[in-house]
This record gives structure tokens, C-alpha cells and sequence, in this order.
């Protein structure tokens, strides 16, 4: 009897430990690929990023000294990373796109930087992209809080 229920506490275990250790696992995002792409972007050691922010595969790195910005967003089959220098930028604004004749719905979610000299067509960072394939669901309008909240955040720096 003690056996019977012993063997059937630890099936209960592995049903309920193995897909938690799947989701946690999948949402985690790899430090490893985050120090190689702060490297890649540091442009020989004159910006040293901070993590400042990351939720569900997307971070936000920032150097609050050299006024550097490098967000990643790592939902995609390949990641996309931009970078921005804040020296250049007077302010942030969150962007949006629907499709048309549908209000309800966003295609894409995008910072556009105004940089001191005006605005440029190449000034804009893509947050959320309903055209790309993304490895887990992303939802269009959580993207469009996150984009904000991060605003924010970004606004401080400048």
C-alpha cells in the first residue's frame, strides 16, 4: 500500500514538474546570448550596457553614461537587435499601425526617436511586428503597454 501510493505521487510530480520546467525554461532569456550581443554592440568597450528591463523573451539594455540604448528581442527565429544612441535623441514616442478600416487590431508596435536635428526615416526601433513569425504568441496590445512602460523608462535616460 505504501509503495502503490509512493509511485503515484512521484507520476503526480513529474506531470506537474515537467511542462512547469518547460515554461520556465522557454520564457528564460539565455545570459550567455545577451553578454555576446552587449560585446557586439559595445564598439570597442565605449558603451557598457545594463540590463534595465526584460520580459517574455525581450530586454532592454541601456549605458546611462555614454547614453546608449540596445533593446533585443529574442521571440524570433532570428534576433532582433537595435541599437539607438541617446546623444543624438531629444525624445521618445511609441508608434502604431493598423491595418485598414480595422481600429481594433495592430500590425506594429515601434518607438520612433526624434533626434535634435529632426526626425529621420531610419530613427525608428520595430517592438512588435505582426508580419513576423514569432517563436511563442505574442499578443499586440501587451506589446503596446510593455512599449510604453519602457518609453518611460527610456524617456528617463534622455
Amino acid at each position: 500500500m505504501d509503495i502503490s501510493i509512493i509511485i503515484i505521487d512521484l507520476i503526480f510530480i513529474l506531470i506537474i514538474s515537467i511542462p512547469l520546467y518547460l515554461v520556465l525554461n522557454s520564457s528564460k532569456i539565455d545570459q550567455k546570448q545577451i553578454d555576446s550581443l552587449f560585446a557586439q554592440y559595445s564598439q570597442n568597450n565605449r558603451y557598457r550596457f545594463q540590463l534595465v528591463a526584460s520580459h517574455q523573451r525581450k530586454a532592454l539594455a541601456m549605458d546611462a553614461q555614454n547614453r546608449g540604448l540596445l533593446f533585443m528581442d529574442f521571440n524570433l527565429k532570428e534576433p532582433y537587435v537595435a541599437f539607438q544612441d541617446l546623444a543624438q535623441v531629444e525624445s521618445c514616442a511609441v508608434a502604431t499601425a493598423n491595418p485598414l478600416g480595422k481600429s481594433n487590431l495592430l500590425k506594429k508596435v515601434e518607438w520612433i526617436f526624434f533626434s535634435k536635428c529632426g526626425t529621420t526615416p531610419d530613427n525608428g526601433v520595430i517592438f512588435h511586428d505582426a508580419d513576423k513569425e514569432y517563436i511563442v504568441p505574442v499578443y499586440a496590445y501587451e506589446e503596446l503597454k510593455l512599449a510604453e512602460e519602457w518609453q518611460g523608462v527610456i524617456n528617463k535616460h534622455l
